[in-house]
């Protein structure tokens, strides 16, 4: 058979006390990608005990049976429960982030009462500097002028002469 599935017997033999059952399985195709597990073609049969009798809920036991009643009652309760721990567990986080945003605020406002103080000393040296420029500017006016006055007062001399 040329393809992508190949084929495997398996038996399994299912021992209880003396006496020896065969469950046998079919041939079951499987592929590469397959992690199938192999399942009996047919239910087995009940076990007879050592008396030989077969139990009367053997046959109960190996057939499906209706799954129990689920207990919404108890799932409503986890439910309200898993609520309760997640708004808990929202409280906390929005206390830590209030908390932090407390701490970020004293921050901000610390650090922008320092950016004013250098602002305000920033423009206290640039005043400074514009002063100290104007004082020297002032200075060497007044010797230009008194520099002029001296040629002037040179000039007359030897004019007068």
């Amino acid at each position: 058979m040329a393809t992508s599935r190949s084929t495997s017997p398996v038996k399994d033999e299912v021992s209880l006390g003396n006496e020896a059952a065969d469950v046998r399985q079919t041939e079951l195709p499987t592929s590469e990608h397959s992690n199938a597990f192999p399942t009996a073609s047919k239910t087995p049969e009940p076990i007879a005990d050592h008396t030989g009798t077969v139990p009367p809920d053997a046959s109960r036991q190996s057939s499906p049976s209706v799954p129990p009643p689920y207990d919404w009652d108890d799932f409503e309760r986890r439910y309200e429960e898993a609520l309760r721990e997640a708004d808990a567990h929202e409280r906390e986080v929005l206390k830590e982030a209030d908390n932090l945003s407390r701490y970020f605020r004293a921050w901000a406002s610390a650090a922008s009462a320092h950016d004013d103080e250098r602002a305000v000393k920033r423009l206290q040296t640039r005043k400074r500097f514009v002063n100290l420029a104007e004082e020297r500017m002032e200075q060497k006016q007044q010797h230009y002028e008194e520099v002029v006055k001296a040629f002037e007062s040179a000039l007359a001399l030897l004019r007068s002469t």
